[in-house]
């Protein structure tokens, strides 16, 4: 009779790797966490010029609550809040020609009043009028390029193409933001797959 000798190591190691990968599907983190590191290394599809990157990656650190307000639309006063430590991987596309999916909220408008010149482009469809509002990080503000204007898109996910400049800045005319954008064109994201 041949008996099977049970290798716990053997199984102790093949559980855990199959937890880090149902962890990082579930939680929409494909990228490996290099050493020491505090956030995903990652390596960007490349759509033309531009790197595609995700929400997962643009507000994978925390960056505080958002502002709250009364019934009335007023600032519900707070203590000082602490500006938003700005990790390595999102510093590096400081600069960089992007592109990334979501919700458009259109802000400005062409003489015309038929395309939009200034947009906010949101993580979720949710970010808009009454539903939650979103963190610094998970919106960004665009602002075509000098010159152009775009089709306004509401209620699908486009795809915003320009060059990203991060950081949190306070604008007396257009408030807090983190993320900026100098749109060069929007498009469906079909449009790019």
């Amino acid at each position: 009779m041949i008996r099977n000798k049970f290798n716990f190591l053997k199984w102790f190691v093949f559980r855990a790797v199959l937890l880090i990968l149902f962890l990082g599907l579930t939680f929409g983190q494909t990228d490996m966490v290099g050493a020491g590191e505090s956030a995903p290394v990652t390596v960007y599809k490349k759509v033309d010029q531009y790197s595609l990157i995700t929400w997962n990656t643009l507000s994978h650190f925390d960056c505080g609550d958002p502002d709250e307000y009364d019934e009335d639309g007023r600032l519900i006063p707070q203590k000082k809040k602490a500006k938003c430590a700005v990790p390595g991987f999102i510093t590096a596309l400081n600069g960089a020609p992007v592109a990334v999916v979501g919700f458009m909220l259109p802000m400005d408008m062409d003489d015309k009043g038929d395309k939009t010149t200034g947009f906010i482009i949101c993580r979720t469809q949710s970010a808009c009028c009454y539903g939650i509002m979103p963190r610094l990080n998970e919106w960004i503000y665009v602002k075509m390029a000098k010159g152009k204007a775009t089709d306004v898109y509401m209620d699908i996910p486009v795809t915003a193409f320009g060059t990203l400049s991060a950081g949190e800045v306070n604008d007396k005319e257009n408030g807090d933001s983190f993320y900026r954008m100098t749109g060069d064109k929007v498009g469906y994201p079909k449009e790019i797959w």
